[in-house]
């Protein structure tokens, strides 16, 4: 497995059908996520548009500007980058993929992104944020919103 700067995966219990729609709808991470205070598509027009862009604002403070780079419904997949954020990061990929737990009917999330840090920002405190206050946080609240 490639090792990623990031890498967070959890348990929704709900069927991947459930899970998939409101992750693959690029202009919903505000109606799940409460890290995320808005969310508008941009540029592209269409949430699942390749291309897309969509601006969250967060909470308490700061934005980010991200692209959809890949929509995979049949691999349940997406894949973004970050074009431009308050954040101290850089060149930030990231990607979500789900599979069907079969003993459990749940699903199977994962969240990784690889990204460097500018100029005076600590990569690992940069990284460990992300992976809690980012994807663990919107992993376990999948899994309230759903369970």
């Amino acid at each position: 497995m490639q090792e990623h700067t990031v890498f967070v995966s959890g348990l929704v219990p709900a069927p991947i059908e459930q899970v998939w729609p409101l992750l693959r709808d690029f202009n919903a991470l505000a109606l799940w996520h409460p890290a995320v205070a808005a969310s508008r598509v941009e540029e592209g027009g269409r949430a699942d548009a390749l291309g897309s862009v969509r601006r969250l604002d967060l909470r308490p403070d700061g934005f980010v500007r991200e692209r959809l780079l890949m929509l995979d419904d049949p691999g349940h997949a997406l894949r973004y980058s970050i074009i431009e954020t308050s954040l101290p990061m850089r060149d930030y990929v990231a990607g979500i993929h789900l599979a069907p737990v079969t003993l459990t009917g749940g699903t199977l999330v994962t969240w990784w992104a690889d990204f460097g840090v500018i100029d005076g920002a600590d990569l690992a405190a940069v990284a460990q944020a992300v992976g809690e206050n980012v994807f663990g946080v919107g992993i376990r609240a999948l899994a309230q919103r759903l369970g």
